[in-house]
């Protein structure tokens, strides 16, 4: 984790604490530099961060201010987060469904944008949020470049690890929005109907390089799942 996430990371949890409800505004650039012991770019860098993910707005003159979120506990399309960060204080629990290691075919080889044969961890999970199943997830993994899984892994929080364990810095993500009729083995999963509506995430992750890691398949619990994201 880079300095500017680390710095974002600790705003946003205290900003998520109400620490600064009765300012609405966050301490100014060199007053966190001080606190955090960073420099003035790393501060702005964090910053970016957090107004992305529709949390700060700037006032000229006047400083970083807080957005009044409307809902909460929603997911933040801009971002990269996870749902264990868009949940702030809510038990997460990700159970592992099925995970194996796969030589990319010509179809996977295509979406991973990888060659053919290219090692692959396949991974199945249930996201499950307040003991309330709340998405299926199918994800791929280029194992060259993210070389170790485990089901203990999976079943914390494979983000965290990428970027606490591996060092490995995230850059952007591709995110396409789509519906479509739950599968029966999803409406077991999440506890629904078949054919109840489904949201559909279709998720690719690219690290600071431009090199896609991860491209996942989210299929979301209808009654549960709010999204979120900025506009200019």
């Amino acid at each position: 984790m880079t300095k500017y996430e680390f710095v974002a990371n600790q705003l946003a949890d205290r900003i998520n604490n109400n620490e600064f409800k009765h300012t609405k505004k966050i301490p100014t650039e060199d007053q966190l530099m001080q606190e955090y012991n960073v420099s003035k770019n790393t501060i702005r860098n964090a910053i970016k961060i957090l107004t992305k993910l529709g949390l700060l707005y700037p006032v000229q003159g006047s400083g970083m201010f807080i957005r009044e979120i409307k809902k909460y506990d929603t997911i933040f399309l801009s971002g990269t987060r996870g749902i264990t960060k868009d949940h702030p204080g809510t038990h997460i629990e990700n159970k592992c469904l099925h995970i194996e290691v796969i030589e990319a075919d010509e179809k996977i080889a295509q979406f991973m944008l990888c060659e053919q044969g290219t090692p692959i961890y396949y991974i199945e999970r249930l996201r499950i949020v307040d003991e309330v199943p709340y998405a299926v997830e199918y994800t791929y993994y280029n194992k060259n470049i993210i070389h170790y899984l485990n089901k203990e892994i999976v079943e914390s929080s494979i983000y965290q690890y990428i970027k606490e364990d591996l060092k490995l810095t995230f850059g952007f993500a591709d995110k396409y929005i789509s519906a479509r009729k739950l599968t029966e083995r999803e409406s077991e999963l999440l506890k629904l109907q078949k054919d109840d509506p489904a949201i559909i995430i279709e998720d690719n992750v690219y690290l600071a390089n431009g090199t896609l890691f991860n491209s996942s398949q989210i299929t979301y619990n209808y009654q549960l799942a709010h999204f979120f994201m900025t506009a200019e």
